[in-house]
């Protein structure tokens, strides 16, 4: 299904279910199917469960506009608007979970947020050491500008996710430099305030062998604010809810029961 952006961008979508809606936020380079593991669990849960793909990505529409976190947030204020959703539950993955971070400065219409593998601050500095790698200020741009030639998975994808992923790649490819502006622009963003003074109960995932993120960084957020709980998985790397996908399942449970409740 089609949805047109403020900025008449068209972004793919997909809408399944009744129930407490959830919404479901790729990262960068993603494709919605990278959630196949996670669509049909939550429908058995009566969830209304959203995913779409970010513009630039997946089967939404290709542009060099809007491509900063800002503008993506408010690509995903607008979906819920227009798919006329009342207190969702969002759940982002990676770069998705800073659209997620975004949104929370944008709209007080949200139940609760997950974020999976997502530092809310990229660059290390003297004050926050949880960045993205040996990434700061002084050397972002040269870094993030090569391939990355490291895994972000531990062992590799689950295999009932590649199928549908690797279709989807394979008949709309990522461009990665294109979408350069879209990654600079993440880099130099700080969600740390948003975050230790959230009105809502948001729950961080981290990989204990996460090729990106030291998982301290969720402690030390949980310990800012009561609201804020964090959610340590094993054998995995940055990819988390495709890689164990089973064991993601039962945290993610958890969390849209507990919230269920509010």
């Amino acid at each position: 299904m089609d949805f047109y952006t403020n900025d008449s961008i068209r972004l793919d979508y997909q809408d399944r279910g009744k129930g407490q809606p959830v919404v479901l936020v790729e990262g960068f380079g993603g494709y919605q199917e990278i959630w196949s593991q996670q669509v049909d669990y939550l429908l058995d849960m009566n969830c209304r469960v959203i995913t779409y793909d970010h513009r630039n990505h997946g089967h939404s529409q290709r542009t060099k506009q809007g491509l900063k976190i800002d503008q993506l947030a408010t690509d995903l204020v607008n979906l819920v608007k227009y798919l006329q959703l009342k207190r969702p539950i969002l759940i982002g993955h990676s770069m998705g979970a800073s659209v997620c971070y975004a949104y929370l400065e944008k709209s007080h219409n949200i139940k609760a947020m997950m974020s999976i593998d997502q530092s809310p601050k990229m660059l290390n500095d003297s004050i926050w050491p949880y960045g993205f790698k040996d990434y700061t200020l002084g050397n972002y741009q040269t870094k993030a500008s090569k391939t990355n030639t490291g895994h972000e998975t531990l062992h590799g994808l689950d295999r009932r996710v590649i199928s549908q992923l690797d279709l989807a790649k394979r008949q709309t490819p990522f461009d990665r430099v294109s979408s350069l502006p879209l990654l600079f622009d993440h880099f130099q963003q700080d969600w740390i305030k948003t975050l230790v003074t959230t009105q809502i109960p948001i729950s961080l995932v981290v990989a204990e062998q996460s090729p990106y993120f030291d998982p301290q960084f969720a402690k030390v957020l949980a310990d800012k604010s009561s609201l804020i709980k964090q959610i340590e998985l094993s054998n995995c790397g940055h990819d988390i809810m495709a890689e164990i996908p089973d064991e993601f399942n039962q945290s993610l449970r958890h969390f849209i029961f507990s919230n269920l409740r509010n």
